[in-house]
């Protein structure tokens, strides 16, 4: 039996290939290899070898991650930064990644070495072809190169990453390509907040590595995909005399003009209204983000302060500024166990602005406890994302299933033995 290293570029791209692959040569023994220090951010890098790692264990074949060698790479491609996609910038990649690929073959005793990016719409492949080739004979082994794209390959490939619930990128993954393909649009897959915000690649990572941690406790699960109207704070704060005020901001508020400078015109309840661009302030006695229970319609710029700036915030001048924008988003929830559970546990997904939430490894716990429970439809988990803005991910669950959650777990709070629930 040949044994045969694959370089693995992405999930989408990598199931349909090795299925298929190791169809045509029963006689082969694959190995898989995800070399990917081009992609960025380190998030992405992260959410699609999360997704290779689910794929390549479903399909049994054995997975090695190299290193995140980026600043390397980095400088590989200095000088071809403005090259179109299929460009020279490719070529350098491509010789990159593969001459890698092939000595790790060479050392770990393959006779040949091969790559998933042939499978790639996206690439050109003459030019993986004459990449593969040379260094393959550089290390004294062979390249295969297979086209599966024809025929009906890339639809099939497709309707898999559809049917399998696979992450699918929605650009080639340098930073120089997310550019070129997003453009102004780039700046949100690169601006990253503290925790895991709603519709972030961090809570669709944490979301993805639950599902992982299910499905080898042969745990049923489905994830629902869904869009949203997102909101992403860029710059904010609040300053009296030019000292600044601890805050949040909260969710959905809109940008300010500039830096504005007002005064306090009205106060209701615990709530400061400024005289200039509807500002307002929110005063708490426990110094925390709060998450919204409804979605927000009025979009006033609302920041949350501490209740013992209240007289200093009256009787100053306060200077305000805040830049966020609103983006079109996705995010999913994902149902660990039947649908017909007798009841349904919602754990929200994202975190607060301050960081509370729930740690991935307190979920996989939770699962292995309760093993049985879930297994005989007692009950079901839910990850809920995009929970802290409204509920979103709570209402998509109860409008597609027609449920409601029986309990949905607070932020900050332990995760709890369902028969305390």
């Amino acid at each position: 039996m040949r044994k045969v290293l694959v370089h693995i570029c992405c999930a989408p791209d990598a199931f349909y290939f090795l299925k298929r692959f190791r169809e045509e040569n029963p006689d082969s023994e694959l190995v898989g290899f995800f070399y990917d220090p081009n992609i960025h951010p380190y998030e992405e890098y992260k959410l699609r070898y999360q997704e290779t790692e689910r794929t390549c264990r479903e399909l049994g074949i054995e997975l090695i991650e190299g290193e995140y060698d980026v600043e390397e790479w980095l400088r590989s491609v200095k000088g071809l930064e403005y090259e179109p996609e299929r460009g020279e910038r490719c070529s350098v990649c491509f010789d990159f990644r593969l001459e890698r690929s092939a000595k790790l073959a060479r050392d770990l005793g393959c006779t040949a070495f091969t790559t998933t990016l042939l499978m790639s719409p996206k690439k050109k492949f003459s030019q993986l072809k004459e990449s593969g080739e040379k260094v393959a004979s550089k290390y004294g082994i062979e390249f295969i190169a297979v086209d599966y794209r024809k025929g009906g390959g890339t639809q099939e490939m497709f309707r898999l990453t559809k049917e399998k619930e696979i992450y699918q990128q929605d650009y080639c993954g340098c930073i120089y390509g997310l550019f070129q393909q997003k453009e102004e649009r780039s700046l949100f897959d690169l601006v990253s907040t503290f925790g895991r915000r709603p519709g972030s690649k961090e809570e669709r990572l944490f979301i993805k590595e639950v599902r992982t941690h299910a499905e080898l406790l042969e745990l049923p699960t489905k994830e629902i995909e869904f869009p949203f109207l997102g909101w992403i704070p860029l710059e904010g704060g609040l300053w009296v005399k030019g000292e600044p005020v601890p805050s949040f901001i909260r969710p959905y508020s809109q940008s300010i003009r500039g830096k504005v400078r007002a005064d306090v015109e009205r106060i209701v309840g615990n709530t400061l209204y400024l005289n200039k661009q509807f500002v307002r302030i929110i005063l708490l006695e426990e110094f925390r983000d709060l998450p919204l229970k409804e979605p927000e319609i009025a979009t006033y710029p609302t920041f949350l302060v501490p209740q013992d700036y209240r007289e200093t915030l009256l009787q100053n001048r306060i200077d305000a500024r805040l830049r966020a924008e609103f983006v079109n988003s996705t995010s999913s929830l994902l149902i660990i166990g039947t649908y017909e559970a007798r009841e349904f546990v919602g754990i929200p997904a994202d975190t607060l602005q301050d960081g509370r939430g729930f740690a991935s490894d307190d979920v996989k716990a939770f699962m292995e406890r309760n093993i049985e429970l879930i297994k005989d439809g007692y009950i079901s988990l839910v990850l809920l994302g995009a929970h802290s803005i409204g509920r979103v991910g709570q209402r998509v669950f109860e409008e597609i299933l027609g449920r409601s959650l029986e309990y949905t777990l607070d932020y900050g709070t332990a995760l709890l033995d369902p028969k305390l629930l």
